[in-house]
């Protein structure tokens, strides 16, 4: 035999003429072989690093066809040949049972060089198959469970992350991801090993050592500076990276993804095709947060030309508002808030949150905040401008929207809202105290006979008005009611403060990661106290409290 086999063979005989002669031809032949002289020995050294077993079936401690049965029973070795010999059971009943007891070859003594090598070699060539299709298997779930991630990504930083620690999961090798952002920022994540921490780095440094022909190998020592800090990580450098570039619609490079090869172990044809399907994925995500940045710029820029510009001021209603955005590469909602004068002393306070999170939300949002405000300068009474509203929404759009509408005298503190739907307001006394204006109506949008009813309330001088949409508040995981009577208990402790600090206290609170737009509009009445007399009831006939 001619051909040169390879493999590591362990061969189980008690007899050590018989195993010396089967480990000379194996060893000839090119394997490595491991000997054992008893059934327990065999079992010791039995692992997931052998391709093959040759046992005799006659062993001094454990029968053969039992050796062969644990073999087969432990979920490291299930898939390992073994080969019976045997000298004495040579009969077609013994050949029989050890075949159907796990063995998966069965030859008698004396045995054929050229069969018995034969034999084994087709043995290892099998578990190097199923070997290889298990690792295929193993690297395809990998594959798609690193792939996920990047597919939800919402920012350059989580994509960066995600593709280093997909690709090393995947390889089992260092990785490097790069990300353009925007503005010229580059994000560099790398992750050494998926049980090592990530490391990473933004900065305006120009992408460097990714090739914009293609894939390309980049020799260790050639990495560009902007590497060098996140690689000094590393208790041993690669001898090289594979690396593949990303690139826009124009050709300009703006990432890439860049693994670790050594020369101890090439990449091989397979790790070449993750990596490839890795960057793939990675490059339609960078797409991807391009599209969304660009589309939130746009409604952000309508939201805020569609926010009022300048809000009532010198007046015995002090007022302030801040509207935050969400997280960079969310898509903006329809949050709003107004606050406008409508004569005879009266001004009107306005918050509300249009369904959903799209150019479209923000569109529909200054189309309602439009037309509720001209609803309320005609005249109209809260409970009837938002009915009104209601009917534009149901015939014009298919969106619900919550709101609440605040109508304030001036000359006396008095208040008159309608909630449809929204959060309830929070009013802050000047004496330390806070509760919520309970009492909603339905949300607009929604078809319904019953009339839309409003409340009223007396504010005292240093009172403050606090209205805020859901954004603030709602976190995963935790409870709006919770959230609220945090809320309730923090502007508790800021009762007199001005609204200006009291909108920026409230948002440095909640300031947890919101995954919302936030609207926040604080009103504080500083007029002269109202004689007792004069004093209306708080709540409006059918509002509840």
């Amino acid at each position: 035999m001619t051909e040169t086999m390879t493999g590591t063979v362990l061969v189980v005989d008690d007899t050590p003429a018989h195993r010396y002669v089967m480990t000379s031809w194996l060893r000839r032949a090119g394997f490595t072989v491991v000997e054992a002289g008893t059934g327990s020995e065999a079992l010791a050294l039995s692992g997931p690093d052998l391709d093959a077993v040759v046992l005799d079936v006659n062993l001094p401690d454990i029968p053969g066809t039992e050796v062969c049965a644990r073999i087969k029973a432990a979920e490291e070795t299930a898939h390992l040949p073994v080969l019976h010999v045997s000298a004495t059971s040579t009969d077609v009943a013994s050949r029989t049972a050890g075949l159907e007891q796990g063995a998966d070859a069965y030859l008698v003594e004396p045995l054929d060089r050229g069969e018995f090598l034969a034999t084994v070699g087709v043995l290892c060539r099998t578990h190097e198959a199923h070997r290889d299709a298990d690792r295929a298997a193993q690297r395809m779930e990998r594959l798609s469970a690193a792939l996920v991630p990047l597919h939800r990504a919402r920012s350059y930083d989580r994509l960066a992350d995600d593709a280093a620690v997909g690709a090393s999961q995947v390889l089992g090798r260092p990785a490097l991801a790069i990300a353009g952002v925007e503005h010229e920022d580059v994000v560099r994540a790398l992750c050494v090993r998926t049980d090592a921490p990530l490391v990473r780095s933004r900065s305006r440094d120009p992408i460097t050592g990714l090739d914009p022909a293609g894939p390309s190998v980049l020799a260790g020592s050639a990495v560009p500076p902007t590497w060098r800090d996140l690689l000094a990580r590393m208790d041993r450098q690669p001898s090289g990276w594979y690396t593949t570039v990303l690139t826009d619609s124009s050709g300009a490079v703006v990432g890439g993804l860049a693994v670790g090869v050594d020369d101890r172990e090439p990449l091989r044809s397979e790790d070449v095709d993750a990596v490839h399907r890795l960057s793939e994925a990675m490059s339609v995500a960078l797409s991807n947060l391009r599209s969304f940045a660009e589309e939130h710029r746009v409604a952000l820029a309508l939201q805020s030309a569609m926010l009022p510009g300048a809000l009532p001021a010198g007046g015995p209603l002090e007022i302030a508002a801040r509207y935050v955005a969400a997280d960079e590469m969310l898509a903006v909602g329809g949050d709003f808030y107004d606050a406008f004068e409508l004569g005879e002393g009266r001004t009107a306070l306005v918050i509300g949150d249009v369904q959903g999170h799209s150019l479209r939300a923000a569109t529909v949002m200054g189309q309602l905040r439009t037309a509720l405000r001209a609803y309320l300068i005609e005249g109209h009474p809260p409970a009837r401008a938002t009915e009104l509203l209601n009917v534009l929404l149901r015939r014009s759009h298919p969106e619900f929207v919550t709101a609440c509408v605040c109508v304030v005298d001036t000359a006396t503190g008095r208040l008159e809202m309608v909630n449809a739907g929204h959060l309830p307001p929070l009013l802050v006394g000047a004496d330390g105290t806070a509760r919520f204006l309970r009492g909603t109506t339905r949300l607009l949008g929604m078809d319904a006979d019953e009339p839309r009813t409003s409340r009223t309330e007396q504010l005292r001088p240093g009172d403050t008005l606090l209205l805020v949409t859901d954004g603030l508040v709602e976190r995963r995981g935790v409870s709006l009611r919770h959230n609220l009577g945090v809320l309730e208990s923090v502007t508790a402790g800021l009762a007199g403060t001005d609204p200006q600090e009291l909108c920026d206290a409230v948002l440095r609170h909640f300031d947890d990661g919101h995954e919302d737009d936030v609207a926040v509009l604080a009103a504080r009445w500083v007029g002269p106290p109202v004689p007792v007399a004069e004093v209306q009831s708080p709540v409006m006939a059918g509002t509840g409290s």
